[in-house]
């Protein structure tokens, strides 16, 4: 059922708009609520669930790609709570972009028409 929904999301031409939307929305909203301990992780949550977006229109997509497909698994090393990462702002907008231009890859060169 999750792989025909992510088939339908990806077959549209500007889905891809949601991975970077997610990971800076989240990166705002936890700076906006940073003293809130709960809410403050949420430009963390926003980075590794645009991943996992980014990771789950690979694996549905005809043709792979292996940087896309593998992005989950960066995040999860990335934003690790006991790595020694710096796990703050300037960090998760690294990521973002990082997630960002990867996304504009995967969209333009493997994405089928």
């Amino acid at each position: 059922m999750v792989s025909s929904v992510l088939q339908d999301l990806s077959a549209k031409k500007k889905i891809w708009v949601v991975v970077p939307l997610v990971s800076f929305a989240g990166i705002i909203i936890g700076f906006i609520f940073n003293e809130n301990p709960v809410l403050g992780y949420l430009g963390v949550a926003g980075c590794i669930i645009s991943s996992f977006i980014l990771g789950g229109m690979a694996f549905v997509n005809e043709k792979k790609d292996i940087v896309a497909l593998l992005a989950p698994l960066y995040a999860v090393i990335i934003f690790n709570p006991w790595s020694e990462y710096n796990t703050g702002y300037l960090m998760q907008i690294l990521y973002s972009l990082t997630i960002l231009v990867v996304t504009v890859r995967f969209v333009l060169r493997f994405q089928s028409e």
